[in-house]
């Protein structure tokens, strides 16, 4: 998710991003980071299975079915994983809601107990939780939480995300809040996030703000993309530019669909730009293999039009431009002669 239309909304939710976002990391930071080894960022995918159904997303078109992750090839990705530097970040969430999964808060044990990632974040609905699933979460040792409700009003919520849940929504993250706190923790944690549609009532996101800024502990409002044209009718407020440039996204991060296939970004909703299986390859194979190679190379050719997805993206704005960069980096596009 790039940032939204009004820099008055962006704040910094890590170091090493671009202000307002989560998927961008900042200029210094990739030029000092980037490598051969491994991505940056993982993002996982537990399940796309969803409690919502929620009218900008794209997840029931996709070819590859719903599902959830294998414990076998969770746990094979986590210890390919804890053999590199950690990760700046690992994301639990692509196109579902994480917490449907039956072992999810064990994943993120896992995880900790490996030491993979500087910070563990995961995005949720927070419709899951009840007072036993919120202990379980502050025992977990997860570092960071967005919390995506999207509204101040329960109209709003019930016409974006299908059902009138708001409610329960937000006794839940103040329960949370307050059994941290009862507790004496720091972490996770935990921002409410908001998007900016375009037909938002005039008000709404101030009544949002408002309405959180004293009970979370940060109030995150994005802009909105469509998934690429995934979604006709979604107006995009994300941040735009006139002028193309690579999407910088495809040197540091890579997402495991919770079947296994591998794909460059968590805009590529449909995996069109397949770069690998993790249940037969290992990660670090298809960070350096010749599908990963071709699809970064189209983007320093400036053939954007070669994949569906990255055609109509604006994610990539936000990162800014550093094409020079990025053509002397030559062993993450070219191929190693025979």
């Amino acid at each position: 998710m790039g940032r939204g239309p009004n820099p008055d909304h962006y704040r910094t939710l890590h170091e090493d991003f671009v202000q307002g976002t989560l998927t961008c990391l900042n200029q210094p930071t990739i030029m000092k980071v980037v490598n051969n080894k491994f991505p940056n960022i993982l993002n996982i995918e537990p399940t796309n299975r969803c409690n919502l159904r929620c009218v900008y997303c794209p997840r029931m078109k996709a070819k590859k079915g719903i599902g959830d992750m294998s414990w076998e090839l969770y746990t094979k990705i986590i210890n390919e994983a804890a053999r590199y530097d950690p990760l700046i970040m690992l994301n639990f969430h692509k196109d579902g809601e994480s917490f449907l999964h039956p072992r999810f808060l064990d994943m993120i044990r896992y995880a900790k107990e490996k030491k993979v990632a500087k910070t563990i974040h995961l995005n949720t609905n927070a419709l899951c939780w009840n007072k036993e699933t919120i202990e379980e979460i502050l025992d977990s040792g997860l570092d960071d939480i967005t919390v995506s409700i999207d509204a101040a009003r329960s109209e709003t919520y019930s016409k974006h995300k299908g059902f009138n849940r708001l409610g329960e929504v937000e006794n839940n993250v103040k329960l949370f809040l307050k059994i941290r706190n009862q507790r004496g923790l720091d972490k996770p944690f935990l921002r409410v996030k908001m998007m900016e549609f375009d037909e938002i009532q005039p008000g709404e996101i101030e009544e949002f703000y408002n309405k959180w800024e004293n009970i979370a502990d940060l109030v995150q409002i994005t802009g909105v993309h469509n998934w690429s044209g995934a979604i006709p009718d979604l107006k995009v407020t994300d941040e735009s530019s006139d002028v193309r440039y690579p999407c910088l996204i495809m040197w540091y991060s890579l997402v495991v669909c919770w079947n296994g296939e591998v794909t460059v970004c968590s805009v590529d909703w449909d995996t069109e730009i397949n770069v690998g299986d993790a249940n037969s390859q290992s990660l670090h194979e298809i960070w350096n293999g010749s599908k990963i190679k071709d699809a970064r190379r189209s983007q320093i050719e400036k053939k954007y039009h070669k994949y569906d997805v990255c055609k109509d993206c604006v994610v990539w704005v936000s990162i800014g431009d550093l094409t020079d960069w990025l053509k002397k980096e030559k062993t993450f596009y070219e191929e190693k002669e025979s």
